[in-house]
């Protein structure tokens, strides 16, 4: 979905305020309006390469980290995800 250019919205609730995030394709760029983190990157390439993700300083002391969610390979089958980002090795 992300790879294919389409963009990614979604909001976190707490504390009775909401801090809402959007993720799109595009050229790597962070920024914050004090109510929404954007984010664009060039998700394509990220989806099908080994880079596990993108890091920003938004603003000083603002940090976004974007990583793909990796499968879990040798833990409980729990917490094993049947669409997370397949890895090799070892580690959850």
């Amino acid at each position: 979905m992300l790879a294919a250019g389409t963009e990614l919205t979604e909001e976190v609730k707490f504390a009775g305020a909401k801090l809402a995030y959007t993720l799109t394709a595009g050229p790597n760029a962070a920024g914050f309006d004090g109510q929404r983190i954007r984010v664009s990157a060039q998700l394509g390439e990220w989806a099908r390469g080994e880079e596990i993700g993108f890091y920003f300083e938004v603003e000083p002391g603002l940090k976004v980290a974007i990583e793909k969610d990796l499968e879990c390979v040798d833990g409980p089958a729990e917490e094993k995800d049947p669409d997370a980002f397949p890895r090799g090795g070892k580690g959850c």
